[in-house]
């Protein structure tokens, strides 16, 4: 049971880790979510106090980590464990899918009520959430089912 213990948690920690390293490369290299992000960081540059700044910028970076790669795959990795789930589709379909519909939840939060409100840069988000939701679902899987099956 703790050798499980430390399996699981080990491929949540890598898995989430390169999550977090994708998605800011991802959306750099993307024109739109680049260009999206700039003209956030410019707002925040005229809206914040210049020591805010920095701090502005690396919540941002910390929001879209945990929205995109950790809270997804935390979800999914613990109800596949409590169920016993050990297909991939599950473990990298389902974790792919909460993490794309991450954008949208986020909006619903601020109080946007309409699907007809997403724009196309939040479109291009929830496909680069997709994808790394689909990395650290596979990631997750190849260490935590290959330690399962390994030993037991």
């Amino acid at each position: 049971m703790l050798r499980r213990l430390l399996v699981i948690s080990f491929a949540f920690v890598l898995a989430a880790g390169v999550g977090m390293i994708f998605l800011p490369i991802a959306a750099l290299s993307d024109p739109t979510t680049r260009e999206a992000g700039s003209s956030l960081a410019i707002a925040a540059l005229f809206w914040a106090e210049p020591d805010d700044v920095a701090a502005a910028f690396g919540y941002m970076l910390w929001a879209m980590g945990i929205a995109g790669c950790v809270a997804p795959l935390a979800i999914v990795a613990l109800v596949g464990e409590v169920a016993g789930a050990r297909a991939y589709t599950w473990y990298a379909g389902a974790t792919a899918l909460l993490a794309a519909a991450a954008p949208t939840i986020l909006r619903a939060a601020r109080g946007g009520s309409r699907v007809a409100e997403a724009s196309a840069a939040e479109g291009r988000f929830a496909l680069l959430f997709f994808l790394t939701g689909a990395l650290t679902g596979t990631i997750y899987w190849l260490i935590a089912m290959r330690g399962r099956e390994a030993h037991g």
